[in-house]
């Protein structure tokens, strides 16, 4: 029945060539780094956070495959200097730390083994999900894995799957009471059957990035034949409507929220009639039970099964609908297969061990583990003592095997924090604790370490996804969500609050007790859209005050840095980034404070949070003429200096201001409406601000015609600012804050640290149009010298 694994595009040998001789044009400057990006991240190859280090993302359909391509896999990455590889939540491998020049040979040694990492990233149609227990499980409806190979094999060889506006993710579900991701990708394709005939009931538009939500029903039913038909049309409907302008509204979801759920399901139904006229079917014949086929010697002395096997069975071992066989979970630490000489030695000899019994054992799972399938059970106790390799991850309870963690800024452009980091210590906090996590074995956490949600914390019990928050200084938090349902009528998660990094293990453990105190009276996630949800609310506000860079240092520190915490380099705008991301900090917190007015009866709590409301409000815009307050006195103090004394937001609202400074626990709720308008203004202020960090009123001031300049006397004039000891966002913003002060073509010299500032400040301020013409080292300082544009 259909393909065992798919099939590489015709075009591979091709595309790597190709590659090959891009990457040295690249090298020796002939072309742009930009010309090269947009041809080596389609095939799956992106830059790292370190300028230079690439990994390349190994495509698997549905998370298949062979232990001898494991194998292979892992002995090439070791060849051209890997050190780890990291599974990902699409069910995919990446081989990470490369230099550039390593690339190429690896895609050449992997391809003869079936192995491509083509369409592995940008705007094509992403890795096909799978679940990790399809073919196997008991209740399924039927085995999705051959159709999501021969959909794989169809759309990666064909040109427009390269050329969509943004990328197409696509999930199928083989147990129609169960969705699962489906409901949180692109196309969602649920097995179903009808009238004996299998097909698909089919959801598009579901996404876990900006604006998520889940997917619209569109067919209840399709059969399995016209799949291929059904993509192809969703293909075709995206790449006409899709927003090729502006990537942060790309998606399919965004064309809903454009022309309505009704008119887009319209829409794409007729794209979809018009690839039915055309009759280009998937057929894969008759469906074949997935039957394993082994010849096991049980060797002499066969291992003793004592309680510790027995533990582990019930931990990690499940029975699969072909009777007499097993089916084992492999934790894999946060998806990391670090490639020392003592861990590449203990998977070899697994791998070896799988073989035996066949190459279809072995599947990535979305929890970044690894999947074992088709065992005998007389298999079973010779496993258990090769996994005493394994001591670290396959003794330990399971929940804390599939916590499940994004790279975040360990390697990524776009993270903000250490997610993996955290993640370890949250892993740490509860193995160190005296719950019993056998009791939580279905609970899941999920970790990422930016706004966006490659860690799917949308898609958890318990969600976590990265953040700046700001005390005296800068230090590093997390969003909380909590209560996903991935089941009958699917839900993502509820964002609740914002902890500090430092504070999430314990609001964790704290958390998880507290649901084991009440046990039997629900599972985890309907105890968190219960009384759950109080009680994280309660602990959330317990950890809300910030200890001051003086009297704890620790909380200014990532899980696992070294350094101060700061908004380090995240690709392009780096800086920019950081800015924004501290603004967001205090817009959400107004957004999520008026949403809980909207249920909070009690007299203290909603004092509370319309002083919130009215604290952020204060603070949001400092950032952006580069004021950094230590003290929430000199919040209000600097607030009403530059926005009400310069005219920008009204004088009516000082003696309120002068209220909050003075006595925060003030009565403020006969002020609310005042408040509000107050937010309402300073947000209104900020959707004017333009690239330069110059509002609406002062641009109207500006736009008088410039006198005329000798640019040749003008490049002669520099004017010096000393931003040593500042960090990133607000080197970067007093940077741009003094080009506003000196005309097109004129010097600007700045002075910046070493380390984070030189690394981000000039490649931010290029970003913007300006030429850093000069970047020296003085001492221990740099020199940087920028022409205005």
């Amino acid at each position: 029945m259909g393909e065992t694994t798919y099939r590489l595009p015709e075009t591979l040998s091709d595309d790597i060539s190709k590659l090959a001789l891009l990457a040295k044009d690249y090298e020796q400057k002939r072309i742009s780094a930009a010309e090269f990006k947009a041809f080596r991240v389609p095939m799956g190859i992106y830059e790292q956070r370190k300028n230079e280090v690439y990994m390349v993302r190994v495509r698997a359909t549905g998370g298949v495959i062979y232990p001898s391509q494991l194998l292979r896999l892992i002995e090439v990455a070791r060849l051209h200097g890997s050190n780890l590889l990291h599974i990902t939540t699409r069910q995919e491998i990446q081989i990470q730390n490369l230099s550039l020049d390593e690339v190429e040979p690896i895609l050449v040694a992997l391809q003869p083994y079936g192995l491509a990492t083509k369409g592995g990233g940008g705007n094509t149609i992403r890795n096909i999900m799978v679940s990790e227990y399809s073919g196997i499980a008991a209740g399924e409806t039927y085995d999705t894995t051959p159709y999501a190979m021969e959909l794989t094999s169809r759309v990666i060889a064909e040109p427009d799957s390269y050329l969509l506006p943004r990328k197409m993710k696509i999930a199928f579900s083989s147990d129609e009471q169960n969705i699962d991701y489906a409901a949180i990708n692109d196309v969602g394709l649920i097995a179903t059957v009808k009238e004996g005939k299998r097909g698909f009931r089919v959801y598009v538009g579901g996404g876990a990035g900006i604006k998520p939500t889940t997917g619209w029903l569109l067919f209840d039913f399709i059969p399995t034949e016209e799949l291929y038909i059904l993509v192809k049309a969703l293909k075709n409907f995206f790449s006409d409507h899709g927003n090729r302008k502006n990537k942060n509204q790309a998606r399919i979801r965004f064309i809903f929220y454009k022309l309505g759920a009704e008119e887009a399901l319209r829409l794409i139904k007729t794209y979809y009639a018009k690839e039915k006229d055309r009759g280009i079917l998937l057929e894969l014949g008759e469906p074949q039970e997935e039957r394993p086929a082994y010849t096991y010697k049980s060797p002499e002395n066969p291992p003793v099964e004592n309680e510790s096997y027995e533990l582990w069975k019930k931990r990690y071992v499940v029975a699969q609908r072909q009777s007499g066989y097993f089916t084992v979970l492999l934790p894999v630490i946060l998806g990391n297969m670090w490639l020392d000489e003592k861990k590449v030695s203990r998977i070899e000899r697994l791998l070896t061990f799988l073989q035996v019994f066949g190459e279809h054992t072995l599947r990535f799972t979305n929890t970044q583990n690894l999947r074992l399938r088709n065992l005998p059970e007389e298999a079973l106790p010779e496993l258990y003592s090769l996994l005493s390799d394994f001591e670290e991850e396959a003794a330990v309870p399971a929940m804390v095997n599939n916590i499940i963690s994004c790279t975040g800024a360990d390697t990524c452009r776009l993270g903000i924090g250490l997610s993996k980091g955290l993640a370890s210590a949250i892993r740490r906090e509860l193995l160190e604790s005296d719950l019993d996590l056998d009791r939580l074995s279905n609970v899941s956490i999920h970790v990422t370490g930016c706004p966006n949600s490659c860690g799917q914390q949308l898609w958890a019990d318990i969600g976590f996804a990265g953040r700046v928050l700001r005390n005296d200084r800068a230090y590093p938090g997390y969003q909380v969500f909590l209560a996903a349902s991935r089941k009958e009528n699917p839900q993502l998660a509820e964002p609740v609050g914002n902890l500090s990094a430092r504070d999430v293990p314990r609001f964790t453990a704290r958390l998880l007790s507290a649901f084991l105190s009440v046990a039997g009276q629900g599972n985890f996630s309907s105890y968190l859209r219960g009384e759950g949800r109080e009680k994280a609310l309660q602990l959330i506000a317990e950890y809300k005050h910030i200890p001051s860079f003086v009297e704890d240092k620790n909380y200014y520190f990532d899980w696992g840095a070294e350094e101060l915490f700061e908004i380090k380099s995240r690709g392009k705008a780096e800086c920019a980034a950081g800015l924004f991301d501290m603004i967001k900090v205090d817009l959400d917190t107004i957004a999520e404070s008026k949403k809980q007015l909207e249920t909070v009866n009690e007299v203290a709590p909603m004092n509370r949070l319309i002083y919130d409301i009215l604290y952020s409000s204060a603070r949001m815009l400092l950032v952006t003429r580069g004021l950094d307050p230590k003290s929430i006195a000199e919040t209000f103090d600097l607030f009403i200096e530059h926005f009400l004394s310069t005219g920008y937001v009204d004088e009516a609202y000082k003696p309120l201001l002068l209220n909050a400074r003075n006595d925060s626990e003030a009565n403020f709720i006969p002020f609310s409406k005042e408040v509000y308008a107050l937010a309402d203004s300073v947000t209104a202020l900020y959707n004017s601000m333009d690239d330069s960090l110059q509002f609406e009123k002062l641009r109207k001031a500006q736009l008088k015609e410039p006198e005329a300049t000798d640019l040749t006397e003008v490049a002669s004039r520099t004017k010096l600012k000393d931003l040593r000891g500042e960090i990133c966002p607000m080197n970067f913003v007093k940077t741009k804050l003094e080009l506003q002060t000196i005309q097109s073509g004129e010097l600007l010299e700045v002075w910046l640290d070493d380390g984070h500032p030189i690394e981000n400040v000039p490649p931010s301020i290029r970003n913007e149009g300006h030429t850093v013409i000069e970047q020296e080292p003085i001492a221990d300082y740099w020199k940087v010298i920028i022409k205005k544009k």
